[in-house]
């Protein structure tokens, strides 16, 4: 599915008998940046595991906002000295594959001195990460059960950072995992510095696996969606998207029906996807490929335009009636969720309760 634009030219008399156009054309979608930085010390595994399930949940369910927002979703991991790292940090993207895969690669490991490297996390969330200078809901969400180090002279602070988050219009948000006191006295002290809220979950994240009546077929039309996809471009964009494709048809199933959901109504399935395009924007890019035959994609190769045209309307075809089960049954599913009443003080809820507040800046409804 793809985002129209519609522009409207308006002609209206000036004096002297001479005619003014004037075009409005509809304004970008709002920008919704998000900075998650977690804790992944060993201690941290449930919320881990729980996180790497319910982002596809949570980019569906930010981009239920009117006008719909583009959202892109930045990672910093972080632990302490002497542990395999101190912090990683993935930039923000709007590609919620490349999101997923980056989360996939986060483990919970280390740690077990108490105290962790916050200073550096929130370091690297205000600098590292490439924020919009525009218009935007942008938010750094502290994620962790330790509290900060404060007896190393490395030049890193958190009550700084946390100010200079608040400095650039970047508001801060802590998530307590656990109950300690000191933990919890300094992520106050941090959402205060940062504009933001603190707000304590379980140890475990309050992300329990949810499981309904429904996700073996949501499972399973996530793969089948995936089918529908026809990349065309050069030889690396094509191996990406395979990729891409490949990773979510292996997807545990309680992955899988979260996904399902996202992808229902996401702009657009995979980069370089001809199926989204509309019919006079295939027959451009078929035209290309009758120069770069190689490439191709397989479902095209050797099909003049028609054929492939008709191939195309096929899987459009195919993909909104997926797109259509999907939708109805995720209905189902968030009201089987809603009346089990699992996981309502999550990670996952919090995170959306709190950017749902903040929306209205940028113009977004829920």
């Amino acid at each position: 599915m793809r985002r129209s634009v519609l522009v409207l030219a308006l002609s209206t008399c000036v004096p002297g008998g001479a005619v003014a156009s004037a075009v409005a054309v509809a304004p970008s979608k709002p920008r919704v940046e998000v900075a998650f930085v977690l804790d992944t010390t060993g201690s941290m595994g449930g919320l881990i595991d729980g996180a790497k399930r319910r982002i596809w949940s949570i980019a569906r369910r930010i981009g239920e906002g009117r006008p719909r927002p583009d959202l892109r979703i930045a990672l910093v991991a972080y632990r302490d000295r002497g542990d395999e790292y101190v912090t990683r940090t993935f930039d923000l993207t709007g590609d919620m594959d490349e999101v997923y895969r980056n989360l996939m690669s986060f483990q919970a490991s280390g740690g077990g001195d108490g105290p962790e490297h916050v200073s550096a996390a929130l370091s690297d969330a205000v600098h590292k990460v490439s924020w919009s200078q525009g218009r935007a809901l942008r938010v750094i969400f502290l994620v962790g059960d330790a509290p900060p180090h404060v007896d190393y002279q490395d030049g890193f602070d958190y009550r700084r950072h946390a100010r200079e988050a608040r400095q650039r219009g970047i508001g801060v948000e802590t998530i307590e995992c656990g109950a300690d006191p000191v933990t919890a006295r300094v992520w106050q002290e941090i959402a205060s510095l940062g504009e933001g809220h603190f707000a304590r979950i379980d140890g475990s994240g309050g992300m329990p696996v949810q499981v309904t009546p429904v996700d073996e077929e949501l499972a399973r039309l996530n793969g089948e969606l995936s089918e529908t996809v026809v990349v065309a471009g050069t030889a690396p964009e094509r191996f990406r998207a395979e990729s891409n494709l490949a990773a979510r048809a292996a997807m545990p199933a309680a992955m899988a029906a979260e996904a399902a959901g996202y992808f229902a109504s996401a702009d657009r399935l995979a980069e370089k996807d001809l199926v989204d395009l509309s019919a006079a924007e295939q027959k451009k890019k078929l035209a290309d490929l009758v120069k770069t035959p190689q490439q191709a994609p397989p479902g095209l190769a050797g099909k003049g335009e028609a054929e492939s045209l008709a191939y195309l309307q096929k899987q459009k075809e195919r993909r909104a009636s997926l797109q259509s089960r999907i939708v109805e049954l995720q209905k189902q599913r968030d009201g089987y969720l809603a009346r089990t009443g699992d996981g309502k003080d999550g990670f996952d809820q919090q995170v959306l309760a709190s950017l749902k507040a903040r929306a209205s800046a940028v113009g977004v409804t829920y």
